[in-house]
């Protein structure tokens, strides 16, 4: 009976965890470049997987920032993922981009940020409001600060008066 007990306690040893490498909570992380602050990123919960990959399973929110330091556009979405092998981000879920100094917003359901490249883009349907129209698309590539950006494929645009459509 003692031998057989041992042997039980060595196959739980043989066991490999497979769950995250590790998880955070709370997360205020600021990106800079010689010092200067370029990103602000806050979420709830960070979970790194084994790949090195990070799962933000709570909304995140992003500010970009010129070189002035002033703040240049907003983002946030429901939940996101960064793909360490291709240093990208996934945001999803209803996401938002606020264009501080042009009162612009687009909204669209996911989109990928590449930081080394400085600029968003996605397949999926968007809506962008500007103080005198709402157009809507399929498909938008953009600077990461949304000062440019391109629609794929415009499928309808509305005139606007004070942010409300025209007769």
């Amino acid at each position: 009976l003692l031998i057989w007990s041992c042997q039980g306690e060595q196959a739980k040893d043989k066991r490999v965890y497979r769950g995250p490498k590790s998880e955070l909570e709370g997360i205020d992380m600021v990106y800079s470049d010689s010092g200067r602050t370029v990103v602000h990123m806050i979420t709830e919960k960070q979970i790194t997987s084994p790949t090195e990959d990070r799962i933000y399973p709570k909304e995140m929110k992003l500010w970009f920032y010129d070189k002035l330091g002033n703040i240049t556009s907003q983002i946030r979405g429901d939940s996101a993922h960064f793909f360490r092998q291709t240093n990208s981000y996934k945001l999803m879920g209803h996401v938002e981009i606020f264009n501080i100094q042009k009162g612009e917003t687009l909204k669209t359901e996911e989109f990928t940020w590449l930081p080394d490249q400085k600029r968003v883009f996605t397949e999926k349907p968007v809506s962008i409001h500007t103080k005198k129209e709402i157009v809507h698309g399929v498909g938008l590539d953009a600077a990461q600060d949304f000062s440019t950006y391109s629609l794929r494929r415009v499928t309808n645009s509305v005139l606007t008066v004070d942010g409300l459509p025209t007769q």
